[in-house]
């Protein structure tokens, strides 16, 4: 749950420290004194968009801190989240967010010392600068605002001002059902297996393009697998081919150097080569060594020096008799790389790439000629797949008929509660479809989407003896607020999210329709932590917290401020929210919460597994 909230220059708060408990927070005060600005921050933390209108006018950034007690539940649904990102140690680390200026001046001011976080804890961080850059941390490291958005969908659900309207899309329709009926692993099986008929559908009518064009493809391929296959290509050929054409050319010029090369290693009739000067050399040293065998090593030099000589005398001779004045030979070299220049032109820059390409290009040969054959295989594949799929979305269909009739029943008697004597009901349909899937006894086709082949779309008929509607048409702005108050009642039984807010769930709703509503919401207290902002006292005395927030006016600058309340506190601002405080309106107050007290007493008494 959320134990504690530090918001510093956020909208009009310049800075507001809350702490929480389990049960139901109520957060009252006039019409604009900020109420909303409270969930706005916590939304922020929770990685929702951000912009810099939100930092207070003066300053240089504002910053939201979250931490969360996390309970095992709560705990194995942020890991396995945190795991699937790679962040699985940052649990085990804890870390306030660093000190930061409070106003334009650059005074700081730094987390309170008394709140000491439970090494288990969990401390979302989020800062937006003035200049629109956002930063957000979770246990002291930055990671991306979509990172603080995943897991903190594990952990707060928030239900705004307008968030009912989200009753009015069939999808979000499906998913509450779904969701209480506990379908989501039979869904998810479904959803696996539409993915999979659509790959196969998708390869199925590739296989399936324009004859003519498959015509054109095989002929193209052919002929340009068989250029290459002609060509006989080796790699590194091209390179060696260089090197001929090089010499070949240039053999009159190598002749040339190499004659001389080798009149100077041999010698000629005028002079002594290299090679007899050097035996002679070393006939002489030998002559030395038998004097002085101190030179002995230098003599044993100069005979590998010789040999040496020999050697590569031998190499000039050999290379001269290999030299070629061949301009057949050169003509066929030169042909020879143009067409591998060809040949690199069309299908790669090197004869490696040119013979990838040939391979590529034989085994799509090869898939097209044998695509009948493949159809084939898909065509039966596909039907298989459809059959099953059509069989799992049926029974899948049937849990959901189940369901349906236990929400209706359930969501029915909530709404009865709270003074909606209208039927409500969970309408499931199916459309017809030729590119469906076969259902039923008889395989008639229909449409199967990711979630199945339902629709689903919750109707209400406001007055008894009326056919149901669907809810967009039928319900007012109230009852789409209470029928979504009762489905989160139905649903806090099956729902694992553990802090729910609601923003002025209580539009349009008074009177003791209003004692019915703080006893539902108190009643969602005893299974989550609940924050509820409203107008009606009603509502307010089921509280087990209660902040009181209001606008103030200093040196000529307006911030909010929230309070936490005490029983005088609370009996004080009840009184005030029954009309003004007057000796009337406090008695009224302090009944008030004298039943709700009572009844949060019976209520845990009736249901001592929730209030555990």
């Amino acid at each position: 749950m959320l134990q504690e909230l530090t918001i510093r220059n956020f909208a009009l708060l310049e800075y507001a420290q809350l702490r929480f408990g389990p049960g139901l927070t109520v957060l009252t005060g006039e019409t604009g004194a900020g109420k909303s600005i409270i969930i706005d921050a916590i939304g922020c933390v929770l990685g929702g968009r951000a912009s810099s209108d939100v930092v207070r006018a003066g300053t240089e950034r504002a910053i939201v801190e979250a931490i969360f007690d996390l309970d095992a539940e709560t705990s194995i649904a942020v890991r396995t989240i945190l795991e699937d990102l790679g962040l699985a140690d940052v649990l085990g680390e804890v870390t306030h967010g660093s000190d930061f200026p409070v106003t334009g001046q650059g005074q700081r001011v730094s987390v309170d010392p008394t709140l000491n976080a439970h090494p288990t804890d969990l401390i979302l961080h989020r800062e937006i600068g003035r200049n629109g850059r956002s930063i957000a941390r979770l246990n002291g490291r930055t990671i991306p605002a979509g990172t603080l958005a995943q897991v903190g969908a594990a952990l707060i659900d928030i239900h705004g001002q307008h968030d009912h309207l989200s009753l009015l899309r069939a999808e979000a329709q499906r998913d509450l059902l779904d969701r209480y009926g506990g379908l989501f692993d039979q869904r998810a099986s479904v959803t696996r297996q539409g993915r999979d008929l659509t790959n196969l559908r998708a390869t199925r009518r590739a296989l399936q393009q324009d004859e003519r064009e498959v015509a054109r493809r095989l002929d193209m391929l052919g002929y340009q697998v068989d250029e290459i296959a002609r060509a006989e290509l080796h790699p590194g050929e091209d390179e060696a081919l260089t090197r001929e054409r090089t010499r070949l050319a240039s053999a009159g010029r190598l002749m040339e150097l190499s004659q001389a090369v080798l009149a100077r290693l041999t010698g000629d009739s005028e002079s002594n080569g290299a090679t007899d000067l050097a035996a002679r050399a070393s006939r002489d040293l030998e002559s030395l060594v038998r004097i002085d065998p101190d030179l002995a090593p230098t003599a044993t030099t100069l005979a590998e020096a010789e040999a040496f000589l020999d050697d590569v005398t031998q190499t000039i001779r050999t290379y001269v008799d290999q030299i070629e004045f061949n301009p057949e030979r050169q003509s066929e070299v030169e042909q020879r790389l143009e067409l591998i220049s060809n040949l690199q032109k069309k299908y790669g820059p090197a004869i490696e790439a040119i013979l990838a390409y040939s391979e590529r290009a034989e085994a799509e040969l090869a898939g097209l000629v044998t695509r009948d054959a493949r159809s084939q295989a898909l065509d039966e594949e596909i039907a298989s797949h459809e059959t099953e799929l059509g069989r799992d979305a049926d029974a899948l269909s049937v849990a959901r008929h189940g369901a349906g009739v236990r929400l209706a029943a359930a969501i029915g008697t909530e709404l009865r509660a709270l003074s909606l004597k209208g039927a409500f009901e969970t309408v499931l349909s199916r459309t017809p479809d030729d590119s469906g899937v076969p259902v039923g006894p008889d395989a008639t086709r229909m449409r199967c989407d990711q979630g199945g082949i339902d629709t689903v779309a919750f109707h209400f008929a406001p007055n008894p003896g009326e056919p149901s509607k669907p809810v967009a048409r039928t319900a007012s702005g109230g009852e789409l607020s209470r029928i979504l108050l009762a489905l989160k009642a139905v649903l806090s039984q099956v729902d694992h999210t553990p802090t729910l807010i609601f923003d002025e769930v209580d539009t349009g709703v008074g009177g003791r329709n209003a004692l019915v509503l703080g006893e539902k919401l108190a009643g969602l207290g005893t299974r989550h932590q609940v924050f509820c902002i409203t107008h009606l006292p009603q509502v307010a005395a089921y509280g087990d917290g209660h902040y009181f927030l209001a606008k103030h006016v200093a040196e000529g600058r307006t911030s909010t401020e929230a309070t936490p309340l005490d029983l005088q506190g609370r009996t004080h601002e009840l009184a005030q929210m029954l009309g003004g405080a007057t000796p009337t309106t406090l008695a009224q107050a302090t009944e008030l919460l004298t039943r709700a007290e009572a009844w949060k007493q019976t209520d845990r008494l009736r249901h001592p597994s929730d209030a555990a």
